[in-house]
């Protein structure tokens, strides 16, 4: 024997009914994709590779509750399993649409915890801490070294960045940024690769008034300014900004113009006779004395009789 069900529980269950067919018709429409994991676009990067480094080949940006972490792929051209990888994160306020996510498990630097990253990172190699105190422009950092496969030289290298515990506060200096650096080369010097953990530069932070993990700036040197507190330079800072040498140009002699002096033809004036030099001209009495010989006695051999 049956009995009729309530109006109210019929309409609950044909409630529920429709709600697991809209369930099921959302699922065919297609596979969601999630927002905490994506590809951005190369320029985006949080930091960059140091002069000289490797290259940027792709870029997965995760987001989480309270971090966004990017992991930048370099260039890898060693023979050694994995890939060359610059992790960085940082810690901040992401903003409320992440609140329901999954939150990055934060820690300060552990000597346990950089043993397993290196074994993750980089298996079968055999690295050696570096015992150097070390520290670029954001503050100490440190890394290991090995050898790869084959001629491959890598590192492992890690920097956290932390204004100090006295300088925190609920409205400054807040903030963390950890960075993790994988690199293998063929043929590489140890001082090459922790070039690397020198040269990157970091380029992303939280538009924040709070978000500072550098600190407070240092303050100018006391002695600046003081009599008393000689400041020299260092040899090398002198020879790098020495003025270049420009050779001495050697005084060339002035040349004169040379004046062509043309000869002029010297007129030698025609020395005119004087009065008492002039020939006379002959009279008419000299004229009575002269004989001209006819020309019958010129053409008579000279033993001919008397001409006439």
């Amino acid at each position: 024997m049956s009995f009729p069900l309530p109006l109210a529980v019929r309409y609950a269950l044909a409630g529920v009914v429709l709600t697991l067919g809209l369930v099921g018709c959302g699922a065919r429409d297609g596979v969601r994709l999630s927002d905490t994991a994506t590809t951005v676009p190369t320029e985006t990067a949080f930091a960059l590779p140091g002069p000289g480094g490797p290259a940027i080949v792709n870029i997965v940006e995760r987001s989480f509750s309270n971090a966004t972490q990017q992991d930048i792929f370099l260039f890898t051209s060693a023979s050694t399993p994995g890939q060359n990888l610059m992790r960085v994160q940082l810690f901040g306020p992401v903003g409320l649409k992440f609140d329901g996510t999954k939150s990055l498990g934060y820690s300060s630097v552990r000597a346990g915890d950089i043993a397993r990253e290196m074994r993750r990172e980089l298996p079968g190699v055999a690295l050696r801490q570096s015992p150097i105190y070390m520290q670029n422009n954001y503050g100490p950092f440190s890394y290991a070294y090995g050898r790869g496969r084959g001629n491959d030289a890598c590192l492992y290298g890690w920097q956290q960045i932390r204004s100090p515990d006295n300088a925190r506060t609920a409205f400054q200096n807040q903030g963390t940024i950890q960075v993790r650096l994988r690199l293998c080369e063929e043929n590489a010097s140890e001082e090459k690769l922790v070039s690397q953990m020198y040269g990157y530069t970091i380029r992303g932070a939280f538009n924040t008034a709070t978000w500072n993990p550098y600190g407070a700036p240092q303050s100018v040197d006391p002695a600046f300014g003081r009599t008393g507190h000689p400041i020299y330079p260092k040899v090398d800072d002198i020879r790098g900004n020495l003025m270049p040498e420009v050779p001495a140009e050697r005084v060339r002699p002035a040349v004169r113009p040379r004046q062509v002096v043309v000869a002029k033809e010297k007129i030698v004036p025609i020395k005119q006779p004087a009065p008492e030099e002039t020939i006379p001209l002959p009279t008419s009495g000299d004229m009575k004395g002269i004989v001209v010989p006819s020309p019958d006695c010129v053409s008579q051999s000279a033993g001919a009789g008397q001409c006439k």
